[in-house]
């Protein structure tokens, strides 16, 4: 866990711990759906306690092996689906694998439009106030004035 945060290290810490890589990240969500099941609150630094110790020492190179598949944005999005909540390790691949894919067509297809899309010009969101035109007078105004 480092303090600062570096390019192997990119996400904070939930709980505590400084910048992490996204492994660890991915890793603190799963512990964090599995605290939940369990009707359990984690607690700064929980890796470094019984029983999450041992949890996330496991956890975590399952996580680097779907992370070598699957960008993290991937699977953050797979753990933050509503059908992940029995999830209780990321060695489940019968759970896990039918939800990445699924996650992965719409991450590639998002990624697709994006690169498809040109580019905006930048503009100012600040506009300049309507000119009121007062030339011609309309006839009920002609009319007004001629009384």
């Amino acid at each position: 866990m480092a303090t600062n945060r570096t390019d192997s290290s990119r996400f904070p810490s939930r709980y505590g711990g400084g910048w992490v890589t996204p492994a660890q990240y991915i890793t603190e969500c799963l512990c964090v759906l599995i605290a939940k099941s369990e009707r359990k609150e984690l607690f700064d630094q929980f890796w470094n306690r019984e029983p999450w110790k041992a949890i996330f020492r496991r956890q975590v190179p399952l996580a680097i092996k779907l992370l070598e598949k699957h960008p993290p944005e991937v699977v953050l999005s797979a753990l933050r689906d509503r059908r992940c909540w029995k999830i209780r390790s990321f060695g489940a691949n019968f759970l896990l694998r039918p939800l990445l894919i699924e996650k992965q067509r719409e991450h590639d297809a998002i990624l697709a439009q994006q690169k498809n899309t040109p580019a905006l010009t930048k503009t100012s969101t600040v506009q300049k106030p309507r000119r009121i035109k007062r030339g011609k007078k309309s006839l009920m105004t002609q009319l007004k004035e001629a009384e």
